[in-house]
């Protein structure tokens, strides 16, 4: 009985030590298969290019001027057309150009031409009666010098002749005013542009302030935009930007902060900032809608990455896997300026090295790995 127990005893002891070592065995075996593993993995070769740091906006176009011309005189619209290159009168209308100077409309000319000749032959009149009170103040002096005319006589003989040479003035200056009526009854375009609206016809009766035409300078047009106050520091005149309109989607229009409005918006708390740019080819129309890039900073020759190669950022460091003679190691890189869908790397990486694009998500730093195409990985 007690021989039994014993062999039952010794042959447990032997099972459970055969058990052990089979478990140690096997744990060893897979750690020796885990530590050979491959990690198929994609790679690039680090290169350099330019970035830009951009503050994206939205605006309308407008022109750079934009004239309201109206009448200084009020009476019968005579002409509203403009002499052609060739001679010939065009009628004013919508789009048409115009240059500085050129006649645009004409307001009732004979009636203040007219006016202007009663004028000018009433200074004439008014100067020969201020002649004739010189004269007789001339004389009365004389008589009263020689005691034959009483100061009464003296004093009557200045004063006419003083009232004389006020109605002289009073009609030259009526005189002045004729011709001014006369030379605006004249419409003339104060700058080069496009008529964007007509405001009256050929034949129309009109008041003295009354618009006729609106010319607009569109050579040149601007963008006002309002950028937040966070990004002050950051636009100032002469800045760089690119817009673009939905009608030319695929046409970039390079241009430069004109102005920054010295002052915010105590209610939106945003600054405007006014953009120029060329237009000659009139490509651009008031009113379309821009999308503004303003490129705040630019960088040439730097470390650019796709942003999603880099790991981490969000609670540690950002990094990356980099391979070298089959062995993935990872790099802590600092990121600079970010593009879109690019990063710049300031630190921790550099150009010509084997950046892991593809399979980093399984990678740890010293793990072995083949580099294969995104297809294989796939």
């Amino acid at each position: 009985m007690r021989l039994s127990r014993r062999i039952i005893y010794w042959t447990a002891v032997l099972v459970l030590v055969s058990i052990t070592f089979w478990f140690a065995y096997a744990r060893r075996s897979g750690e020796g298969q885990a530590e050979e593993k491959i990690v198929p993995v994609e790679v690039e070769v680090v290169g350099t290019g330019s970035m830009e740091e951009t503050i994206e906006l939205t605006g309308w176009i407008q022109a750079k001027t934009v004239v309201d011309v109206a009448s200084k005189v009020a009476g019968r619209v005579e002409s509203l057309q403009v002499a052609s290159d060739a001679g010939e009168s065009v009628a004013v209308e919508e789009g048409l150009a115009v240059k500085k100077g050129q006649q645009l409309a004409v307001i009732d000319h004979d009636a203040y031409l007219a006016q202007v000749t009663v004028a000018d032959a009433s200074v004439k009149a008014r100067e020969v009666e201020l002649a004739d009170a010189e004269r007789e103040k001339k004389r009365i002096l004389a008589l009263y010098e020689g005691g034959s005319a009483t100061e009464q006589n003296k004093d009557k003989a200045i004063t006419a002749a003083d009232l004389a040479a006020a109605s002289l003035n009073l009609a030259g200056a009526n005189l002045e005013l004729v011709r001014i009526n006369l030379r605006e009854s004249t419409i003339i375009s104060p700058i080069d542009g496009i008529v964007t609206a007509k405001h009256i016809d050929q034949g129309s009766l009109i008041t003295m302030g009354q618009r006729i035409v609106t010319v607009a300078d569109m050579k040149t047009v601007k963008v006002i935009v309002p950028v937040a106050e966070k990004y002050g520091v950051q636009v100032a005149a002469e800045t760089h930007a690119r817009i673009t309109v939905d009608t030319f989607k695929d046409k970039q229009f390079e241009a430069k902060v004109y102005s920054v409005h010295p002052a915010l918006d105590e209610h939106t708390h945003t600054m405007q900032v006014e953009i120029r740019l060329k237009n000659d080819e009139l490509l651009l129309k008031p009113g379309m809608f821009a999308r503004v890039t303003l490129i705040t900073k630019r960088k040439e020759d730097v470390v650019v990455v796709a942003r999603d190669v880099i790991l981490g950022g969000k609670i540690g460091k950002h990094y990356v896997y980099v391979v070298q003679d089959g062995i993935a190691y990872k790099r802590f890189v600092q990121v600079g300026i970010t593009e879109a869908a690019r990063y710049e790397v300031t630190d921790g990486l550099k150009a010509g090295q084997s950046l892991v694009v593809n399979g980093m998500n399984y990678l740890e730093d010293g793990a072995k790995v083949e580099v294969v195409r995104i297809e294989d990985i796939k």
